[in-house]
Protein backbone atom coordinates (compact mmCIF):
# COMPACT_ATOMS: atom_id res chain seq x y z
CA UNK A 1 0.00 0.00 0.00
CA UNK A 2 1.07 3.55 -0.57
CA UNK A 3 2.04 5.89 2.24
CA UNK A 4 -0.67 8.55 1.93
CA UNK A 5 1.41 11.28 3.54
CA UNK A 6 4.33 10.60 1.17
CA UNK A 7 1.98 10.56 -1.80
CA UNK A 8 0.40 13.85 -0.75
CA UNK A 9 3.79 15.53 -0.33
CA UNK A 10 4.90 14.32 -3.74
CA UNK A 11 1.74 15.60 -5.40
CA UNK A 12 2.27 18.97 -3.74
CA UNK A 13 5.80 19.05 -5.11
CA UNK A 14 4.53 18.22 -8.59
CA UNK A 15 1.93 20.95 -8.29
CA UNK A 16 4.60 23.49 -7.37
CA UNK A 17 6.74 22.39 -10.31
CA UNK A 18 3.79 22.66 -12.65
CA UNK A 19 3.17 26.21 -11.47
CA UNK A 20 6.81 27.19 -11.93
CA UNK A 21 6.95 25.56 -15.35
CA UNK A 22 3.80 27.39 -16.40
CA UNK A 23 5.31 30.78 -15.63
CA UNK A 24 7.44 31.09 -18.75
CA UNK A 25 5.48 32.86 -21.47
CA UNK A 26 2.37 33.44 -19.32
CA UNK A 27 0.50 30.70 -21.26
CA UNK A 28 -2.24 31.89 -23.58
CA UNK A 29 -1.17 35.45 -22.91
CA UNK A 30 1.04 35.95 -25.95
CA UNK A 31 3.88 37.53 -23.96
CA UNK A 32 7.54 36.51 -23.97
CA UNK A 33 8.55 36.46 -20.30
CA UNK A 34 12.27 36.64 -19.53
CA UNK A 35 14.62 37.39 -16.66
CA UNK A 36 13.11 37.55 -13.20
CA UNK A 37 9.75 38.55 -14.63
CA UNK A 38 9.04 34.81 -14.51
CA UNK A 39 8.62 35.24 -10.74
CA UNK A 40 5.40 37.24 -11.21
CA UNK A 41 1.97 36.45 -12.57
CA UNK A 42 0.47 38.64 -15.27
CA UNK A 43 -2.00 40.47 -13.02
CA UNK A 44 0.69 41.45 -10.51
CA UNK A 45 3.09 42.48 -13.25
CA UNK A 46 0.59 44.66 -15.11
CA UNK A 47 -0.55 46.31 -11.90
CA UNK A 48 3.00 47.35 -11.08
CA UNK A 49 3.88 48.46 -14.61
CA UNK A 50 0.63 50.39 -15.12
CA UNK A 51 2.20 53.54 -13.63
CA UNK A 52 5.78 53.39 -14.91
CA UNK A 53 8.63 55.65 -13.85
CA UNK A 54 9.97 55.84 -17.40
CA UNK A 55 8.45 55.41 -20.85
CA UNK A 56 9.45 55.48 -24.49
CA UNK A 57 7.55 55.30 -27.76
CA UNK A 58 8.42 55.36 -31.46
CA UNK A 59 6.28 55.14 -34.60
CA UNK A 60 6.68 52.09 -36.84
CA UNK A 61 5.49 51.35 -40.33
CA UNK A 62 2.53 49.00 -40.12
CA UNK A 63 -0.31 47.61 -42.17
CA UNK A 64 -4.09 47.49 -42.04
CA UNK A 65 -4.30 43.94 -40.70
CA UNK A 66 -8.09 44.19 -40.48
CA UNK A 67 -8.00 43.65 -44.25
CA UNK A 68 -6.67 40.63 -46.13
CA UNK A 69 -2.93 40.34 -46.72
CA UNK A 70 -1.41 42.21 -48.45
CA UNK A 71 -3.03 45.49 -47.48
CA UNK A 72 -1.90 49.09 -47.53
CA UNK A 73 0.59 50.59 -45.11
CA UNK A 74 -0.98 52.76 -42.43
CA UNK A 75 0.27 55.25 -39.86
CA UNK A 76 -0.47 54.96 -36.16
CA UNK A 77 1.44 51.80 -35.18
CA UNK A 78 3.80 52.28 -32.24
CA UNK A 79 6.48 50.40 -30.34
CA UNK A 80 6.63 51.50 -26.72
CA UNK A 81 8.08 50.51 -23.36
CA UNK A 82 7.38 51.02 -19.68
CA UNK A 83 10.00 50.81 -16.95
CA UNK A 84 9.13 50.53 -13.26
CA UNK A 85 11.76 50.81 -10.55
CA UNK A 86 9.75 49.21 -7.78
CA UNK A 87 8.16 45.82 -8.38
CA UNK A 88 7.97 44.37 -4.84
CA UNK A 89 9.48 40.93 -4.39
CA UNK A 90 6.86 40.30 -1.73
CA UNK A 91 4.27 40.16 -4.53
CA UNK A 92 6.08 37.45 -6.49
CA UNK A 93 4.75 33.93 -6.81
CA UNK A 94 5.95 31.77 -3.91
CA UNK A 95 7.69 34.79 -2.38
CA UNK A 96 10.31 34.03 0.26
CA UNK A 97 13.60 35.40 1.54
CA UNK A 98 15.22 34.97 -1.89
CA UNK A 99 12.73 37.40 -3.43
CA UNK A 100 13.05 40.08 -0.78
CA UNK A 101 13.58 43.66 -1.86
CA UNK A 102 12.35 44.86 -5.23
CA UNK A 103 12.85 44.38 -8.96
CA UNK A 104 13.14 46.78 -11.87
CA UNK A 105 10.76 45.75 -14.63
CA UNK A 106 10.53 46.52 -18.36
CA UNK A 107 7.58 45.87 -20.67
CA UNK A 108 7.54 46.29 -24.46
CA UNK A 109 4.38 46.73 -26.54
CA UNK A 110 3.45 46.75 -30.24
CA UNK A 111 0.25 48.70 -30.55
CA UNK A 112 -2.06 49.16 -33.54
CA UNK A 113 -3.98 52.32 -34.49
CA UNK A 114 -7.25 52.61 -32.57
CA UNK A 115 -9.40 51.75 -35.58
CA UNK A 116 -7.59 48.40 -35.92
CA UNK A 117 -7.34 47.43 -32.25
CA UNK A 118 -10.86 46.01 -32.12
CA UNK A 119 -10.59 44.10 -35.39
CA UNK A 120 -9.94 40.79 -33.64
CA UNK A 121 -12.40 41.05 -30.78
CA UNK A 122 -14.28 37.99 -32.01
CA UNK A 123 -13.04 34.48 -32.76
CA UNK A 124 -14.33 34.53 -36.34
CA UNK A 125 -11.94 37.34 -37.27
CA UNK A 126 -9.03 35.39 -35.77
CA UNK A 127 -10.05 32.22 -37.60
CA UNK A 128 -10.23 34.05 -40.93
CA UNK A 129 -7.27 36.42 -40.77
CA UNK A 130 -4.56 36.04 -43.41
CA UNK A 131 -1.90 37.88 -41.36
CA UNK A 132 0.95 36.52 -39.28
CA UNK A 133 3.24 38.91 -37.40
CA UNK A 134 6.54 37.85 -35.85
CA UNK A 135 8.20 40.04 -33.23
CA UNK A 136 11.87 39.62 -32.35
CA UNK A 137 13.17 41.51 -29.33
CA UNK A 138 16.96 41.73 -29.22
CA UNK A 139 18.09 41.69 -25.56
CA UNK A 140 21.77 42.44 -26.08
CA UNK A 141 21.52 46.00 -27.34
CA UNK A 142 23.84 48.68 -25.91
CA UNK A 143 23.21 51.00 -22.99
CA UNK A 144 23.04 54.77 -23.28
CA UNK A 145 23.99 54.75 -26.94
CA UNK A 146 23.52 58.30 -28.20
CA UNK A 147 23.39 56.99 -31.77
CA UNK A 148 20.00 55.40 -31.02
CA UNK A 149 17.87 58.41 -31.80
CA UNK A 150 14.35 58.83 -30.48
CA UNK A 151 12.97 58.24 -33.98
CA UNK A 152 13.77 54.54 -33.72
CA UNK A 153 16.94 54.31 -35.79
CA UNK A 154 19.65 51.83 -34.72
CA UNK A 155 22.82 53.87 -35.18
CA UNK A 156 25.02 51.38 -33.34
CA UNK A 157 24.54 48.92 -36.22
CA UNK A 158 26.00 49.48 -39.67
CA UNK A 159 23.60 50.02 -42.54
CA UNK A 160 24.87 46.78 -44.11
CA UNK A 161 24.20 44.83 -40.90
CA UNK A 162 20.64 46.19 -40.75
CA UNK A 163 20.00 45.33 -44.39
CA UNK A 164 21.43 41.83 -43.97
CA UNK A 165 19.45 41.16 -40.77
CA UNK A 166 16.19 42.19 -42.40
CA UNK A 167 16.96 40.14 -45.50
CA UNK A 168 17.88 37.06 -43.45
CA UNK A 169 14.56 37.17 -41.62
CA UNK A 170 12.63 37.76 -44.82
CA UNK A 171 14.24 34.76 -46.49
CA UNK A 172 13.54 32.44 -43.56
CA UNK A 173 9.87 33.39 -43.25
CA UNK A 174 7.35 30.64 -43.94
CA UNK A 175 3.62 31.19 -44.11
CA UNK A 176 2.94 27.53 -43.31
CA UNK A 177 4.82 27.43 -39.99
CA UNK A 178 4.83 29.29 -36.71
CA UNK A 179 7.35 32.06 -36.23
CA UNK A 180 10.76 30.56 -36.41
CA UNK A 181 14.07 30.40 -34.64
CA UNK A 182 16.44 33.18 -35.74
CA UNK A 183 18.69 32.86 -38.79
CA UNK A 184 22.46 32.96 -38.34
CA UNK A 185 24.02 36.29 -37.47
CA UNK A 186 25.14 38.05 -40.67
CA UNK A 187 28.90 38.48 -40.87
CA UNK A 188 28.39 42.19 -41.52
CA UNK A 189 27.09 42.56 -37.95
CA UNK A 190 30.32 41.28 -36.39
CA UNK A 191 29.90 40.89 -32.63
CA UNK A 192 27.47 43.77 -32.19
CA UNK A 193 24.48 41.41 -32.05
CA UNK A 194 24.02 37.66 -31.73
CA UNK A 195 20.83 36.25 -33.21
CA UNK A 196 21.10 33.25 -30.86
CA UNK A 197 20.01 35.63 -28.10
CA UNK A 198 17.00 37.03 -29.95
CA UNK A 199 13.60 36.52 -28.32
CA UNK A 200 11.35 35.43 -31.21
CA UNK A 201 7.62 34.95 -30.99
CA UNK A 202 4.44 35.00 -33.01
CA UNK A 203 2.27 37.94 -32.03
CA UNK A 204 -1.32 37.09 -31.07
CA UNK A 205 -3.36 39.59 -33.06
CA UNK A 206 -5.47 40.22 -29.97
CA UNK A 207 -2.35 41.76 -28.39
CA UNK A 208 -2.28 44.73 -30.74
CA UNK A 209 -4.60 46.55 -28.34
CA UNK A 210 -1.63 47.17 -26.05
CA UNK A 211 -0.85 43.80 -24.42
CA UNK A 212 2.84 43.30 -23.64
CA UNK A 213 4.82 41.37 -26.24
CA UNK A 214 7.97 41.14 -24.07
CA UNK A 215 8.71 41.61 -20.37
CA UNK A 216 11.83 41.26 -18.26
CA UNK A 217 13.02 42.11 -14.76
CA UNK A 218 16.35 42.73 -13.10
CA UNK A 219 17.87 40.77 -10.27
CA UNK A 220 16.45 41.63 -6.86
CA UNK A 221 17.90 44.72 -5.23
CA UNK A 222 17.47 46.83 -2.16
CA UNK A 223 14.83 49.54 -2.34
CA UNK A 224 16.67 52.71 -3.31
CA UNK A 225 19.51 50.94 -5.11
CA UNK A 226 19.44 52.64 -8.51
CA UNK A 227 21.91 50.53 -10.47
CA UNK A 228 19.24 48.30 -12.03
CA UNK A 229 17.06 51.35 -12.67
CA UNK A 230 19.86 53.21 -14.46
CA UNK A 231 20.63 50.13 -16.55
CA UNK A 232 16.97 49.71 -17.55
CA UNK A 233 16.45 53.35 -18.57
CA UNK A 234 19.68 53.41 -20.58
CA UNK A 235 18.99 50.11 -22.34
CA UNK A 236 18.44 50.21 -26.10
CA UNK A 237 16.01 47.54 -27.34
CA UNK A 238 16.31 46.65 -31.04
CA UNK A 239 13.05 45.07 -32.25
CA UNK A 240 12.55 43.26 -35.56
CA UNK A 241 8.95 43.17 -36.75
CA UNK A 242 8.05 40.79 -39.60
CA UNK A 243 4.72 41.54 -41.30
CA UNK A 244 3.84 38.27 -42.98
CA UNK A 245 1.01 35.95 -43.94
CA UNK A 246 -0.43 32.55 -43.14
CA UNK A 247 -1.63 29.78 -45.45
CA UNK A 248 -5.10 31.33 -45.80
CA UNK A 249 -3.50 34.22 -47.72
CA UNK A 250 -2.47 31.85 -50.56
CA UNK A 251 0.53 34.09 -51.16
CA UNK A 252 2.54 33.65 -54.37
CA UNK A 253 5.74 31.65 -53.92
CA UNK A 254 7.93 34.69 -54.61
CA UNK A 255 6.24 36.78 -51.89
CA UNK A 256 8.42 38.43 -49.26
CA UNK A 257 7.33 39.80 -45.87
CA UNK A 258 7.98 43.36 -44.80
CA UNK A 259 10.75 43.35 -42.16
CA UNK A 260 11.48 46.40 -40.05
CA UNK A 261 14.21 46.94 -37.47
CA UNK A 262 13.56 49.64 -34.88
CA UNK A 263 15.43 50.68 -31.75
CA UNK A 264 13.47 51.61 -28.64
CA UNK A 265 14.56 53.14 -25.35
CA UNK A 266 13.17 55.20 -22.48
CA UNK A 267 12.83 58.84 -23.47
CA UNK A 268 10.70 60.22 -20.63
CA UNK A 269 11.82 59.70 -17.04
CA UNK A 270 9.89 60.93 -14.01
CA UNK A 271 11.78 63.58 -12.03
CA UNK A 272 13.56 62.02 -9.06
CA UNK A 273 13.26 58.48 -10.43
CA UNK A 274 16.99 58.08 -10.84
CA UNK A 275 20.11 59.97 -9.85
CA UNK A 276 22.37 58.57 -12.53
CA UNK A 277 24.54 56.98 -9.85
CA UNK A 278 27.13 54.48 -11.05
CA UNK A 279 27.51 52.87 -7.64
CA UNK A 280 27.96 49.10 -8.10
CA UNK A 281 24.87 47.13 -7.26
CA UNK A 282 24.86 45.22 -4.01
CA UNK A 283 21.96 43.11 -5.19
CA UNK A 284 22.35 39.37 -5.25
CA UNK A 285 20.66 37.09 -7.79
CA UNK A 286 17.32 35.60 -6.90
CA UNK A 287 16.96 31.83 -6.91
CA UNK A 288 17.86 30.12 -10.15
CA UNK A 289 14.88 29.11 -12.27
CA UNK A 290 17.08 26.43 -13.83
CA UNK A 291 17.72 25.02 -10.36
CA UNK A 292 13.98 24.90 -9.72
CA UNK A 293 13.44 22.94 -12.93
CA UNK A 294 16.25 20.58 -12.01
CA UNK A 295 14.61 20.03 -8.64
CA UNK A 296 11.28 19.44 -10.36
CA UNK A 297 12.77 16.94 -12.77
CA UNK A 298 14.34 15.04 -9.92
CA UNK A 299 11.05 15.09 -8.02
CA UNK A 300 9.10 13.80 -11.00
CA UNK A 301 11.65 11.00 -11.50
CA UNK A 302 11.38 10.07 -7.84
CA UNK A 303 7.60 10.09 -8.07
CA UNK A 304 7.50 7.62 -10.93
CA UNK A 305 10.12 5.46 -9.28
CA UNK A 306 8.06 5.53 -6.13
CA UNK A 307 4.99 4.35 -8.00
Amino acid sequence: MYDLSRTTKTLLTLNLCTRVGALVGWPEGGTKVTGNAVLFDRETWERNLAQPNATGSIPVTGFDISQRWPSQEVDGWTLSLNVSSDVPGSQSINSNSSTAGSFTGTSIFLKAPENIQGAFANQTALDETTWKICVNVIPNGPQEDDSAADNGTCGFLSSQCITDLQQAYAEKFSGSQDCYSPPSTPSSCGSTVDTNNFQVQQLPLTSVNGTEVFVTASESHEVGDETAWNNATRQVWPVLTIWGWNTRAKAPEDSSPQVQLSCLRASTVDPGSGSGSDTPSSARPTFSVAAVFAFCAASVTAWYAYL
